[in-house]
């Protein structure tokens, strides 16, 4: 069996409330508990898992868009991240066996892809390995049944399963549906009223066959009777054979069609007012166009022949206005310079009456043009519409009118010739077509008084219609028989797909149950009545349903049990479910992180879960946030410490992060801020103070300390003077520091240096430099090398109520403490 993959290190970047990278490192001790007050960024470190192992790149509750409630990704990385240039990641590292390896996955960027690691570790976790308490009661009391089956399913391993058994149960729903669908037999029933014209409204065998016999054929001929409505009945292959022979003859439809031809090249209409006899058509309208054209073809030349200077029109329009009544007369011709006395009008007046002449002359002719155009236009349409008319007039007039025919083909000649030619004479046509109309009206008039509108090719239709939607209810009979024997197949199929599961999910519930309520009743005490998995009973069709149920009393059995436990017992009963579940199937990767489980607890049950944590979660890896002190105290109280590591958030820096208790400033800190050529008079003054805070608790100086998560709320100068008055009384006396004229300790008080640099100056060029700081660190830590065991050189101390100076911590050794000698270079 391959082994289990563990965390080996955790390291947040700019991620969350982390601005500054932190790691958190699992090589020596494998299971971590933070505590912190609200806000101060514990949770961060549980989200950096779930953002890790999140498919979509992402936490739940913050989603994958800035909608509703959600803040998005965007809420992943740090505010100060960019402006620090810190890019926001998470990094594991994960060990199996002796193999160690790890991956980073970015908080920023759209795709935010899960590295190799993490996929790999993912695969392991069958159950979702985070447990945050505002979310334990949602699985008991606001999931359906079918949620909680689709959830312990996916932790079994039986998702692709699952899905198998909801598409067959949904294609048996809609396949079942459909073949009990009566749509397609009521749109037959709809369309057979309207073709027996609402006589037969729904399908019936026989009031069809008698409609088509009585409606249909009786009118034909009395003796053509369907014995049954099928396209192989002796009647309907006669009613074939007569629609066929129909066909090759002239019917009433053709006359009528001949008719409409004819009636389109000449007729004559009576105008129901004047009683007047109108000849209307292609040939009439033809004939009076281009009489029309010949009228104003002779007018035109007429006028054309008036007006012959018609040339110069351009010319007489542009002398008017020179020559126009009340106008200065010119004195010489604008166009030849000639006076106007030598030129044969002789006078201004007499130019005048020239040109009024030849302007109406112009204007008659003008008109002329004008109508002759618009007889052109009229006479060209006209002819058009006659060349278009005639070729459908001869192909429908028969073999026996050829007579007839021969005369249209002729005129058809003659029209095509024009205009080049002249127009054919279309008197005897027009006899010859009046002649024909008055015999085709008779003709129908003769069919019409003995038929109507009764023929065997539309009552060969109108069967064909019948037969067709015979056919179409026929198709959805079968369609719907089809359907049904479908839908008993997957009913059977989906039977013994569930069935199958079930064994399965029964069987996997079977062993989650036992464990599950072994935690709940550890936790709830050895009355607690047992929860119960139970899914539905085996002759239930939906078989996707798991109940939570409880014996509550005898007359309350099999109750859901958020209707009858307190707060704390449905939190347990979640809280167990989850823990039995991931200690069952994330073998391959047993890690739990838990985030603030205890809020509905009281003590003796939070005492009691930090039990159940170390007696029956000692394999797993296990990572705790919480901000419940009792609850911490428990966990540290119970739990080695060889495998825990216990530590504190003191506070939240918005510029660096949540600060630890075992998290101190450095030498190398400061040292990498003057490197940037950056102040480090802010890192400076809380080294002091973390400083000074060890030395007075080791010492025992009379200060009041307060609780460790405000442990750095003292303000140096009480600290420097509580350790000043401790030595003093003690009779120690550190060496004077180089450089510095009075005790040190008086100088941490004033701590010039460093305010310099971290507050804000009201005197010009009032602000530190980096020269000054390095100084005074040198000197600070002058001082501070003298603070360690003359014997052994630690640097660890102790002063218990019986001594008046301190000695040293460590065991083999209990020095009396006396100041060491400044290391040589140092200051």
């Amino acid at each position: 069996m391959a082994d289990s993959y563990f965390l080996q290190s955790l390291e947040l970047s700019g991620f969350r409330a982390y601005l500054q990278p932190k790691t958190f490192d699992f090589s020596k001790k494998r299971c971590l508990a933070i505590f912190a007050p609200n806000g101060s960024g514990k949770s961060s470190v549980i989200d950096a898992l779930e953002f890790m192992f999140s498919k979509d790149g992402t936490l739940e509750r913050l989603g994958l868009r800035t909608i509703n409630n959600q803040a998005g990704p965007v809420a992943l990385a740090h505010n100060l991240a960019e402006e620090a240039k810190i890019a926001p990641a998470v990094t594991i590292g994960v060990v199996s066996g002796r193999d160690a390896t790890n991956g980073s996955r970015s908080a920023i960027g759209a795709k935010r892809p899960m590295p190799a690691v993490a996929t790999t570790v993912n695969a392991c976790l069958a159950v979702p390995p985070i447990i945050r308490g505002h979310t334990l009661r949602t699985f008991v009391e606001i999931h359906t049944p079918e949620q909680r089956y689709t959830d312990v399913a996916n932790w079994l391993q039986l998702g692709p399963l699952v899905e198998v058994q909801k598409n067959i149960r949904a294609l048996r729903t809609q396949v079942k549906a459909a073949s009990e669908d009566g749509t397609a037999l009521q749109r037959v029933d709809t369309q057979l009223a309207r073709e027996t014209a609402q006589v037969v409204k729904a399908w019936d065998s026989a009031a069809i066959l008698a409609y088509a016999n009585m409606s249909v054929l009786a009118p034909l001929d009395a003796a053509l009777v369907l014995a049954a409505l099928t396209a192989g009945d002796p009647a309907y292959l006669e009613l074939e054979a007569r629609a066929k022979a129909e066909e090759n003859k002239i019917g009433l439809a053709g006359l009528r069609q001949i008719r409409n031809a004819a009636a389109a090249a000449w007729t004559e209409v009576t105008d129901a007012e004047s009683g007047e006899t109108v000849a209307s058509g292609a040939i009439p309208t033809f004939d009076a166009a281009v009489g029309a054209l010949s009228a104003a073809v002779t007018e035109e030349a007429e006028e054309r022949g008036k007006a012959a200077s018609t040339m110069f029109q351009a010319l007489w329009k542009a002398a008017e206005p020179l020559f126009a009544e009340g106008a200065p007369a010119p004195a010489v011709c604008p166009v030849c310079e000639t006076p106007v006395a030598e030129t044969a009008a002789g006078s201004a007046e007499a130019i005048r009456g020239h040109i009024a002449k030849h302007l109406e002359e112009l204007a008659d002719y003008a008109a002329a043009k004008k109508v002759l155009d618009a007889a052109k236009t009229a006479a060209t349409k006209a002819h058009t519409q006659l060349v278009a008319a005639l070729p459908g007039l001869i192909g429908l007039v028969g073999d026996d009118e050829s007579e007839l025919k021969a005369d249209l083909i002729a005129y058809q000649a003659g029209i095509a010739g024009w205009p080049q030619a002249g127009v054919p004479a279309s008197a005897d046509i027009v006899a010859s077509i009046a002649k024909l109309l008055a015999a085709l009206d008779q003709a129908i008039v003769d069919i019409e008084s003995k038929q109507g509108d009764h023929t065997y090719i539309r009552a060969k239709t109108k069967i064909d219609q019948l037969l067709e939607l015979q056919s179409e209810r026929d198709l959805a009979l079968r369609t719907r028989a089809q359907l049904g024997t479908l839908s008993d197949a997957l009913t059977a199929q989906a039977t013994i797909v569930s069935a199958e599961n079930r064994k399965k999910v029964q069987a996997l519930l079977d062993k989650l149950q036992t464990p599950m309520n072994d935690i709940y009743e550890l936790i709830q005490g050895a009355g607690a009545a047992p929860i119960r998995l139970e899914l539905p009973a085996e002759h239930e069709t939906n078989q996707q349903r798991l109940n939570l149920l409880i014996d509550f009393a005898k007359n309350r059995t099999g109750v859901q049990p958020g209707g009858y436990l307190s707060d704390s017992q449905i939190h347990s009963v979640a809280l167990a479910l989850r823990m039995a579940a991931i200690q069952q199937f994330n073998v391959g990767a047993p890690i739990i992180a838990l985030d603030d489980i205890v809020t509905s607890y009281d003590a003796d049950h939070r005492r009691t879960i930090a039990g159940l944590i170390a007696t029956m979660f000692g394999g797993s890896q296990i990572l705790i946030a919480t901000h419940d002190e009792r609850f911490f105290n428990y966990l540290k109280d119970q739990l080695e410490a060889k495998v825990w590591h216990f530590t504190r958030i003191i506070g939240l820096d918005p510029a660096y992060g949540p600060r630890f208790a075992d998290h101190k400033v450095s030498d190398e800190m400061i040292e990498a801020r003057w490197a940037a050529g950056q102040s480090a008079a802010n890192e400076m003054r809380q080294a002091e103070e973390e400083w000074l805070l060890g030395v007075c608790r080791d010492f025992g100086v009379s200060v009041r300390i307060r609780p460790l998560e405000r442990a750095y709320s003292y303000e140096r100068s009480e600290l420097a003077s509580a350790l000043a008055g401790l030595l003093k009384d003690a009779k120690l006396a550190p060496a004077l520091v180089p450089g510095v004229n009075n005790r040190f300790l008086d100088s941490l008080v004033k701590g010039e240096i460093e305010n310099f640099g971290s507050h804000f100056q009201d005197g010009l060029y009032g602000d530190g430099s980096i020269g000054d700081e390095k100084a005074r660190w040198e000197e600070f830590k002058a001082f501070r090398s003298q603070f360690a065991c003359k014997k052994c050189s630690r640097r660890k101390f102790q002063r218990p109520f019986t001594l008046k100076k301190p000695v040293c911590a460590h065991d083999g050794c209990e020095a009396q403490f006396e100041f060491a000698v400044v290391p040589a270079g140092v200051a």
